[in-house]
């Protein structure tokens, strides 16, 4: 039996458009499989690159919303932001599943399903990068009076935690810049916020803000990091613990861990 992968966008738009082209291509999922970024050739398998199209993926997206509620909508985008190569494969198939109609209820809680399995714990793990985001995520103000803040999260998550700021400082101007992926959130004041990737200049221009906070700010940050060490008692210190409150991956860009010192000490 010779496969076909369609090789597509790793983005939301990219994988929508590939199940679109799979449905009007007349594919069968069983035989089918969509991959995300370059294709790993492999012996009888035929490849077809699929080109992101914003109409195509919006109407899958109209599909899944309609057949099958916003809490399904939201799992497949939220699924489709992590890095899990198998992801486009699982969010296809579970689609596929659901318009089928072997599905009876509600499309998420059919978890005897492996491919709606799969698409729900990739859900629950960007949902939970989301939560730590929004929690661990550290401004700076840079001269201008912009705040910024650096993240490298394990998902792609700057959409999902930019609503979150924008509603808390919708006065501020800030900016989210995910380094790992080049790709920066922007908010003005007053303004809506938006989406940039951060290539050639752009990217010079965001790497030049962390050099240039302001006098008060370092100043603010220093005595908060004196305020953290102050509060913590030596004697009943418990890394371990702490660790698992807060990970040693989250702490890189974190005011009050910065320069080693540890905020327990």
């Amino acid at each position: 039996m010779e496969e076909t992968i369609l090789v597509c966008e790793d983005s939301l738009e990219g994988v929508l458009t590939a199940v679109y082209c799979a449905y009007e291509w007349k594919l069968n999922p069983v035989e089918t499989r969509i991959q995300t970024g370059e294709a790993d050739l492999c012996l009888f398998t035929t490849y077809r690159e699929v080109k992101t199209d914003p109409g195509r993926s919006a109407k899958v997206a109209g599909t899944v919303r309609r057949r099958f509620g916003a809490d399904a909508w939201e799992a497949i985008c939220y699924a489709l932001a992590s890095e899990d190569e198998a992801k486009g494969q699982a969010v296809y198939r579970a689609i596929a599943a659901g318009l089928s109609g072997k599905v009876r209820g509600r499309l998420m809680d059919a978890l005897a399903d492996d491919d709606i399995r799969k698409v729900f714990e990739l859900s629950r793990h960007v949902h939970n990068e989301v939560h730590r985001m929004k929690m661990f995520l550290r401004f700076r103000e840079v001269e201008g009076n912009v705040l910024f803040a650096r993240i490298e999260p394990d998902a792609n998550v700057t959409e999902f935690i930019m609503p979150h700021f924008a509603d808390r400082f919708p006065l501020e101007n800030f900016v989210i810049a995910d380094t790992r992926r080049g790709v920066a959130g922007i908010h003005a004041s007053g303004q809506e916020w938006f989406l940039v990737r951060m290539e050639g200049r752009v990217w010079e221009q965001f790497e030049s803000l962390s050099a240039h906070y302001t006098q008060e700010e370092r100043e603010l940050a220093e005595l908060f990091k004196r305020f953290c060490h102050t509060i913590g008692i030596r004697e009943r210190s418990n890394r371990k613990l702490q660790q698992q409150f807060l990970p040693l991956k989250y702490r890189g860009f974190m005011t009050e861990f910065e320069n080693g010192r540890q905020a327990s000490e």
